[in-house]
């Protein structure tokens, strides 16, 4: 569990946004032909049909409600937050996708996806029971409708990408535990006190799927205050959330509430 904190330029005006099957083809364009291998059904799996059942299929059934689409990375993002001008060309088609309240959850949820592309692994050596690609995803879960909820995600998205492509030499990647200052509010308020985010599992939010790839967790940012972030840097991020969640403040980010701590 470290502290590890964002560098802070200017923030990503609202992204662009394009059809989904779209940007499908033309990751494949770039990178290639779909590779297809044969399921012990008969049909036919490669990277763009796995990606597809990802964000048409697994995604509108564990989390349903109404979406705007894909809101994908762009180059300007890496090179303006982080000053990383040559990036990954598979970068640009990660995203975040945004999810309305339902009967069932009764806030907004915001996901990632690219994460979980089996990008580096022949089709014929999928394992269903190993991890596809990173083998993870990223929730944000909040109170309210708002882009800042989908830039907050691009932002901690992309600084994980970085993370893990060795740019901040002696910084390792995002994991469990892990709590994130921001440097700003998080809805960009001056007067929001949620100027942080914590980095847990939350039994409440999905836990994990499976693609015809691999197993993919989720992880979930929560946001929290500057005097929340002490308190669990001295006494442990889940001594934190056994605090918050009684609250209702644990999983759900509110960027309206005041501070426990």
């Amino acid at each position: 569990m470290v502290e590890t904190g964002i560098p802070q330029p200017s923030v990503q005006d609202n992204p662009p946004r394009d059809g989904i099957a779209r940007r499908r083809v033309i990751a494949l364009l770039v990178f290639g032909p779909v590779r297809q291998s044969n399921t012990t059904k008969g049909s036919v799996v490669g990277l763009e049909e796995v990606w597809r059942i990802r964000e048409a299929e697994i995604y509108p059934a564990l989390f349903g409600g109404e979406q705007r689409g894909i809101f994908p990375l762009s180059p300007e993002l890496f090179a303006g937050k982080f000053g990383v001008k040559e990036i990954d060309p598979r970068w640009p088609f990660y995203g975040v996708f945004e999810h309305g309240p339902t009967k069932q959850r009764p806030f907004w949820l915001y996901a990632t996806s690219g994460y979980s592309n089996p990008w580096d692994q022949d089709d014929d050596a999928y394992d269903p029971s190993a991890q596809s690609g990173a083998g993870i995803e990223f929730i944000l879960a909040t109170t309210e409708r708002g882009d800042w909820a989908i830039r907050c995600l691009q932002n901690l998205l992309a600084y994980d990408l970085v993370l893990s492509a060795g740019y901040f030499e002696g910084r390792e990647p995002l994991e469990e535990g892990d709590r994130i200052p921001l440097g700003s509010p998080i809805d960009g308020k001056e007067n929001c006190l949620i100027r942080g985010v914590i980095l847990s599992r939350a039994s409440s939010l999905p836990a994990d799927f499976n693609l015809p790839s691999g197993q993919v967790g989720f992880l979930t940012f929560t946001g929290v205050t500057d005097r929340e972030r002490d308190f669990a840097k001295e006494n442990g991020t889940d001594a934190l959330i056994a605090r918050l969640q009684p609250l209702g403040f644990f999983p759900v980010t509110d960027p309206h509430r005041a501070s426990i701590i």
